[in-house]
C-alpha cells in the first residue's frame, strides 16, 4: 500500500485506503493546527454537514459515543506535552471520540488510531477524559468545525462545532513543556551568534506577558536597547513592564523614547506610544 503525506506530514487516510481510491467524499478530509509553546498540536478530521437534519438528539444521539468527525478516526496529534483542562496530556497521537449529552459532551482521547468511526472504538483504551461544557454556536454551522481560539504564547482553546453548539476545552503548556522553553531561552541567550539583542527582546516579552516576571523581563528589554533593538515597540515593551511595576514615571520617560522612531516609521505605533504616555502619566 502506498502512503500519501499532506504538506504537514500527516496521513491522509482516504487516500491511503485501498478500497476507497483517492476521490471526493461527501464529508471531507480537513486539518488544522495552532502552534502553543514551542510545538503544533495538529488535528486531522472529516466534516460532515447538517444537510437539514436534526444533529444533536437526533441524527447523534445522548449518551451515544461518536468520532467527533466523519469515517476514519478524528485524529489529535500533540507534538509536545500539554495540559487539556486539568490533565497532563503526554505528547503523540490520539484518537478522538464524544459522547454528546444535553448540557455538556464528554471528550475521548484513545490509543487507537487506525480505528474506523465508532464501529471499532474500544473504552479500554480510553487514555483521557474530558467533561466539555456546551453554549451555543455564535453562528449556525453547517459544517462541522474543529478549530483553535483566544491562543497567547503558552496557551489557547480547542473548540468543536456543529448545527447550534459549541465546546471549548482549554489548553496550556505543561510544566515539563515550560521548563523546555525557558531552557532554550537560556540556551539562545548564551550563544554568541548574531541578532543577540533581538532575542533578549523576545526573552523579556515571554517573561513579562508568561512569567509576570518583572525584574528579568526588564533587565532583558535593556540589554535588548543596549544592542541595536532601538525601536518604538523595545521602548513600549519597556514602558509596559515599568507601569507593571508601578514605576508610572519611568514608564512615561521609556516611551518618549520610541516617539521619534515611531513617527518616522508608523503612525500607529505614535499613537499607541501618546496613548500610553497619556495614561501613565496621569498615574504617577
Amino acid at each position: 500500500m502506498f502512503y500519501f503525506l499532506n504538506t504537514h506530514g500527516q496521513v491522509d487516510p482516504v487516500q491511503n485506503d485501498y478500497y476507497r481510491f483517492n476521490r471526493p467524499t461527501t464529508s471531507l478530509r480537513a486539518e488544522v493546527s495552532q502552534k502553543i509553546g514551542l510545538n503544533y498540536i495538529r488535528v486531522n478530521y472529516g466534516r460532515p454537514n447538517v444537510k437539514g437534519r436534526k444533529i444533536f438528539d437526533g441524527l447523534l444521539q445522548y449518551g451515544k459515543i461518536w468520532r467527533l468527525g466523519a469515517d476514519y478516526a478524528t485524529i489529535l496529534d500533540l507534538q509536545n506535552e500539554y495540559i487539556i483542562a486539568n490533565d497532563t496530556v503526554s505528547k503523540g497521537k490520539y484518537a478522538l471520540y464524544a459522547i454528546p449529552h444535553k448540557d455538556h459532551w464528554q471528550i475521548i482521547l484513545n490509543k487507537d488510531t487506525e480505528g474506523w468511526g465508532q464501529y471499532t472504538y474500544d473504552n479500554t483504551l480510553n487514555a483521557y477524559e474530558f467533561r466539555a461544557p456546551l453554549e451555543k454556536a455564535p453562528e449556525f454551522t453547517e459544517t462541522l468545525t474543529i478549530g483553535f481560539m483566544n491562543t497567547s504564547l503558552n496557551h489557547g482553546e480547542i473548540y468543536f462545532q456543529w448545527e447550534n453548539i459549541r465546546t471549548i476545552l482549554p489548553i496550556k503548556v505543561s510544566i515539563k513543556h515550560k521548563e523546555m522553553i525557558e531552557r532554550d531561552i537560556n540556551i539562545a541567550l548564551g550563544l554568541d551568534t548574531v541578532n543577540v539583542a533581538y532575542k533578549y527582546y523576545l526573552a523579556s516579552e515571554y517573561y513579562f506577558l508568561e512569567k509576570k516576571d518583572y525584574p528579568k523581563a526588564l533587565e532583558y528589554i535593556r540589554k535588548a536597547i543596549e544592542g541595536d533593538i532601538k525601536w518604538f515597540y523595545s521602548y513600549f515593551l519597556e514602558g509596559e513592564i515599568l507601569a507593571a511595576m508601578g514605576k508610572y514615571k519611568e514608564a512615561v520617560e521609556a516611551a518618549k523614547k520610541g516617539l521619534g522612531p515611531s513617527k518616522e516609521n508608523n503612525p500607529e505605533w505614535h499613537w499607541k506610544l501618546n496613548k500610553a504616555i497619556k495614561e501613565w502619566g496621569e498615574k504617577k
